[in-house]
């Protein structure tokens, strides 16, 4: 049964080669028989991928532990859950798992080309067998899953202890589909740079491919935060750490992708970058799994090692090239794109500033995961780039990105124009101020929560009025703004829920850290909360055994009484104890709780508890999001959205707007009163969405602070990484090397030595690795820091630069044509004459 499985992918292999080598004749050959033979070969492909899947799953769920990979993640006491997850908990599965959903979406995607686009299909064919024969040349080689195991092995290993936990069942499947469906924005842009151009049927397709891959990869990302925060025990759900950045640079450069799909749609500019951010989205997914395996870096994300990393790291080479190589000797023949080269301060020069912080973000991020590898490896030397270095310019990103986010929608394509701007701009100024005062005041916020809560509210507002403003103009219709404007309204949605990303993320310079010692019936107070020590109880689960705190929290406020119950595990397979998080989750924020270690004898416990404010609003955002991101997927015309001119004009539609109100409703003052009333109260309940949301950047944060921890010790630590760990620091970390840390800390002030000198020694015992972000004392470290600023600072300028450049370079076109028009005619007259 097992060699049935590897010989599975051995024909898959073959078929996806037959493909790809067809697909490739096809370009220069075109001939319908040998297109089908490739097509139908490649969807034949899943079926074998799917066969040696099944045979996988067979032997995990039999004990078969003949097969080496079911033996070392799989034993005969795990969950029935994670014995279907240990599928994908290693190297081997994982890679099967990949190549098994990228299958699938290339067969869907094959099943699924829409007529206009048949003459896309064998660059399709090249690009997806291509992609395929690669995944399967590793896992019939590299990576190959069925392999056999003498002699046969007993009871099994088990899967990694992190790994059980039901986010992380999720997670890996997310992720590798959210990868998968990049492969076709990434093929069709390969389709249309080889074929010379695309059509409206072309970006329909790929901007609904596009934007499911965006909700999926987004989905994936945050289960992978969440998982972080209820396993890890540091309190925080994302460190920078380097496999982290991994999925998120994919992420980015589809952001800044789609976004510019939209530009491309309304004024045919930036077609070429479009098809390179696409191309490059995909090109990126590839270099998690080749910093995770190839053991390179030390991670919590890294649970195998193994010599595949260099052939990811020449596919990556080779995507890349293959993009950069295409947009530069095809981007020319585009056809399609825009015949004038002026930009204008419109929404598309604002979409552009958008793409410019997306990829500045992208750019630092790479740079940030990539450049401490690469100086190790050429120079020898140890730099540390972690999470204080990406902190110092990310706020400023996000605040960059939500200005633009507000003004941005109000402007008109191709022009400036803000309709009623005192109305849009100022009055949920002069809202948001007013809220933004009263609250300071009475929660004591400091500038930078002032600042952030003023902005993103600020940049609501806009957008309801910006609603608003287009229902005004459709005359209060709303179904048809819900029939035509859906993708407008999605995206709507889909701001507002990273309007809430970012409320949720300032809440992180509000959270409040402490630690306790609590004997049995013992209590303290923490922010506004009394806890309780009520004893200690004893658990076991199939492969695990817990050591389960009782914790009592009492509400100082409301009175409310919870039990919390932070817990220890120890699995068979490993001596090691991990965290299980003991969280008490309100609107406003988690009280989070880790129960660092225990005594049984005399039932005392010592905690780590963490008041972290509006947590909750950055998994909301994840709702939020992909709520919008299926709005925009069920528009079904071609055209993206209705957009109507100042003059009552149906942009891009031979209806005028009086036919869509006839189509859409009958003229009957019941109806137009009845829709009106509809609208209105939507409308209310926006308001009300954006005043709660308002509301949620309070948070229900103490004035004072509590003084278990010390904060001098504290301010050092977080400077200081984890020399087992990877992105967090000694405050955070619990490992024995970062405890021992901590009291060299607090020993040293004792003696009275200040922050510098305590640095100065940790840097004198490790070396300038030990810090979380590179020395501005040193060249290298001062060469980071510098680089990164400048280009925030003259990126827009240069930017700005170049549009006024475009308007003066077609002023001067349209003068020398008028000459050259201008002198052809006097030509005829004279000719005339004569």
């Amino acid at each position: 049964m097992v060699e049935v499985g590897f010989y599975s992918l051995c024909f898959g292999l073959c078929l996806a080669l037959y493909g790809m080598i067809m697909g490739l004749y096809s370009l220069f050959r075109p001939n319908i028989g040998v297109v089908s033979s490739a097509r139908n070969a490649l969807i034949a492909v899943f079926i074998c991928v799917l066969l040696s899947s099944f045979v996988m799953w067979n032997s995990i769920f039999f004990h078969d532990f003949s097969v080496k990979y079911v033996y070392e993640h799989s034993s005969v006491d795990m969950p029935p859950l994670y014995l279907f997850t240990s599928f994908w908990s290693a190297l081997e599965g994982s890679h099967l798992l990949w190549t098994l959903l990228m299958s699938l979406i290339v067969t869907l995607s094959l099943v699924t080309v829409k007529k206009s686009n048949i003459s896309l299909y064998p660059a399709l064919c090249v690009a997806y067998g291509c992609s395929l024969s690669f995944m399967l040349f590793l896992t019939v080689t590299f990576s190959a899953p069925l392999t056999r195991m003498f002699p046969v092995g007993k009871f099994g290993e088990g899967m990694n202890a992190l790994l059980q936990n039901p986010y992380m069942a999720i997670h890996p499947p997310m992720l590798f589909t959210g990868y998968c469906l990049l492969i076709v924005p990434f093929a069709y842009s390969f389709a249309a740079l080889v074929r010379g151009g695309f059509t409206t049927e072309w970006l329909s397709t790929v901007r609904k491919w596009s934007l499911l891959a965006w909700a999926v990869l987004s989905i994936a990302i945050f289960l992978g935060g969440k998982w972080a925060y209820v396993e890890l025990g540091w309190a925080g759900y994302w460190a920078w750490d380097p496999v982290e950045n991994s999925s998120f640079m994919p992420w980015l450069a589809l952001t800044a992708g789609i976004h510019t799909l939209l530009v491309t749609d309304k004024s045919g500019r930036l077609p070429r970058m479009m098809l390179f951010l696409f191309m490059l989205s995909y090109s990126l997914t590839f270099q998690g799994t080749f910093i995770t395996r190839s053991g390179v870096i030390s991670s919590v994300h890294s649970f195998a090692e193994s010599n595949i990393g260099p052939a990811y790291l020449l596919w990556v080479c080779f995507l890349v090239s293959v993009s950069i190589a295409l947009v530069f000797t095809r981007g020319n023949r585009i056809q399609g794109a825009a015949k004038s080269n002026e930009w204008r301060v419109s929404k598309e020069s604002a979409l552009l500033f958008t793409n410019f912080f997306l990829l500045f973000l992208l750019a630092l991020v790479f740079i940030g995961t990539l450049l401490p590898l690469i100086v190790e490896a050429t120079r020898g030397i140890k730099i540390s780039i972690q999470q204080p270095f990406f902190n110092a310019f990310a706020p400023w990103i996000g605040l960059c990105l939500v200005s633009l986010l507000g003004v941005g929608n109000l402007m008109r394509w191709k022009n400036g124009k803000i309709e009623d701007p005192i109305a849009c701009l100022l009055f949920p100024f002069i809202w948001s101020t007013a809220i933004t005062i009263s609250l300071a005041i009475q929660k004591n916020f400091d500038f930078k929560s002032s600042f952030i809560f003023l902005l993103v509210i600020w940049t609501c507002g806009i957008l309801i009025m910006d609603l608003i403003y287009k229902l005004k103009i459709l005359r209060w219709n709303g179904r048809i703004l819900l029939k035509y404007n859906r993708p407008y309204l999605g995206a709507l949605i889909i701001h507002i829920g990273f309007l809430f990303a970012i409320a949720g993320f300032a809440g992180n310079y509000r959270g409040i850290s402490a630690e306790a010692n609590l004997d049995l019936n013992q209590s303290t107070h923490f922010n506004g909360y009394t806890i309780s020590n009520e004893g200690l109880n004893y658990n076991r689960n199939y492969n695990a055994q817990y050591i389960v705190a009782n914790v009592k929290s009492k509400d100082e406020k409301s009175g409310e009484v919870t039990i919390i119950n932070p817990m220890r595990s120890k699995f068979t397979n490993n001596e090691q104890w991990f965290n299980e998080i003991g969280i008490h989750s309100t609107f406003w924020h988690d009280l989070y709780i880790v129960l660092a270690s225990f005594d049984v004898n005399n039932q005392s416990i010592s905690l780590k508890m963490s008041f972290n404010p509006t947590v909750k609003f950055v998994w909301t955002s994840l709702v939020i999001m992909v709520l919008g991101a299926i709005l925009s997927l069920t528009h079904r015309n071609k055209k993206r959205s209705l957009e109507v001119d100042e003059f009552g004009n149906v942009l891009g539609n031979q209806d005028s707007l009086e036919d869509l109100l006839s189509e859409s409703i009958e003229r009957s003052p019941l109806n137009t009163q009845f829709a009106s009333k509809l609208v209105s109260t939507l409308l209310i309940l926006c308001a009300i969405v954006v005043t709660l949301f308002g509301i949620s950047g309070v948070s229900h944060a103490e004035d004072v602070k509590p003084t278990q921890l010390n904060p001098l010790m504290e301010d050092v630590a977080k400077e200081l990484r984890c020399p087992t760990c990877q992105g967090v620091s000694i405050l955070e970390s619990g490992t024995l090397q970062s405890i021992a840390m901590r009291t060299e800390i607090e020993k040293q002030l004792l003696e009275g030595k200040n922050k510098p000198e305590i640095i100065k020694y940790f840097k004198e015992s490790y070396g300038t690795w030990i810090l979380r972000e590179p020395d501005a004392n040193s060249t290298l470290g001062l060469v980071i820091w510098a680089v990164p600023i400048i280009g925030f600072i003259l990126g827009p300028v240069f930017i700005f630069m170049a549009i006024r450049r475009s308007r003066k370079n077609q002023e001067k076109e349209n003068i020398a044509l008028f000459e050259e028009i201008h002198l052809f005619i006097q030509k005829k007259k004279a000719e005339v004459k004569s």
